[in-house]
């Protein structure tokens, strides 16, 4: 077996020895009836059709629709068809020693190994992935072209430029120890990185830190509540309680969202983050403890206080959304989006508004010294 639950949550994925090589399938849980699905020979390939099929059961499931095992074949199928007109129909055929190839075998290895938690693959490791999909440089010697052409992405920091390609940079460096390629690249590589410096430490850029004024912070609350621009019904009020809620505390967006009622004691003015909930590429994983510690205890003021006794006492998540579904912080960021290009605000990701409380409280601080 290659993947069980806790990677999926409605399949494991099987792998069969063959005698054209190994062989890669899925196999629905026992409620869908362990049907199975073949995947090809690919490891990697098949891991990432198996979460395609994974995400699917969850939308059919939270559609009320039925689990249609003809319709997951054709959508691997596809998705098969598609990957291989990729490989060899318009794009380019992928050489062993292009880029792809030595990322897929990194990956690969350290899946394996149980290296990286399951969030990380979900996250960190599936951008990178998509990043040298897309990437029109797989050639090793053009370093300086895949170098340009990762750092003129303007949608992205060039710290998180940085780190992607660092990420890249470790996978070459460990293909070459390994014999895949030449021990020179590695080398090569590492040295390019170590010339590649981050923008002067002034500048707002700086470790991701961007911050809000508090009038902004007030302004974007008074919207969101007042669902002033709103397309439907309560579409963006159904987030005041919980944007509110991050700014007057300034917890990671994880922690609100995985906080339950038990945590939470309005006698003694006090509250407790002991674990954080994500969406990772429409996957729900969840860790116990915060992202430093086993717990981490907040004192409950009378804003904070008056905040939380305005919210229904029910069992579970304190915050729900109007489907009452835990609060998506995914689905908040495209409506954060849209709201402040309406406020006109610059844009700045909801995280923010952590290093904005934790500023201010420093403010507030030393002033009051």
């Amino acid at each position: 077996m290659v993947a069980t639950k806790p990677d999926f949550k409605h399949l494991s994925v099987m792998v069969m020895r063959t005698k054209y090589g190994e062989m890669y399938q899925l196999r629905l849980n026992s409620k869908l009836g362990r049907k199975t699905i073949g995947l090809g020979s690919d490891k990697i390939q098949a891991l990432n059709l198996a979460l395609l099929v994974d995400e699917e059961i969850s939308q059919c499931i939270a559609k009320l629709q039925p689990v249609d095992l003809n319709a997951l074949k054709q959508l691997v199928h596809e998705k098969q068809e598609e990957i291989k007109a990729k490989k060899i129909g318009g794009l380019r055929l992928v050489e062993k020693d292009d880029l792809q190839i030595l990322w897929n075998k990194y990956v690969a290895f350290h899946i394996s190994t149980g290296a990286w938690t399951e969030t990380y693959i979900l996250t960190t490791i599936k951008t990178v992935t998509s990043l040298i999909e897309k990437c029109p440089i797989q050639k090793l010697e053009c370093k300086s072209d895949l170098v340009q052409w990762i750092f003129s992405d303007l949608s992205r920091t060039t710290q998180t430029s940085k780190e992607r390609f660092k990420l890249i940079v470790a996978a070459i460096d460990w293909n070459s120890k390994q014999g895949n390629i030449p021990r020179h690249w590695g080398i090569e590589y590492r040295d390019l990185l170590s010339t590649i410096k981050n923008k002067s430490r002034d500048k707002s850029e700086d470790e991701g830190i961007d911050i809000f004024s508090v009038s902004e912070v007030y302004q974007i609350l008074e919207a969101l509540k007042l669902n002033t621009y709103s397309r439907f019904k309560n579409t963006h009020s159904q987030y005041y309680k919980y944007v509110y809620f991050c700014w007057l505390t300034g917890c990671r967006p994880s922690e609100a969202v995985a906080l339950k009622w038990e945590n939470i004691d309005l006698v003694r003015n006090k509250l407790k983050f002991v674990e954080g909930q994500i969406n990772a590429s429409g996957k729900i994983v969840k860790k116990q403890g915060t992202k430093t510690e086993a717990c981490r205890v907040f004192p409950i003021n009378d804003e904070l206080k008056s905040l939380l006794t305005s919210i229904p006492h029910r069992k579970s998540y304190v915050f729900l959304g109007k489907l009452g579904n835990p609060i998506s912080q995914q689905a908040l960021n495209g409506v954060w989006r849209s709201l402040l290009t309406s406020m006109g605000i610059r844009y700045r990701v909801p995280y923010q508004l952590r290093h904005t409380m934790i500023s201010y409280s420093l403010l507030q601080f030393y002033e009051a010294q």
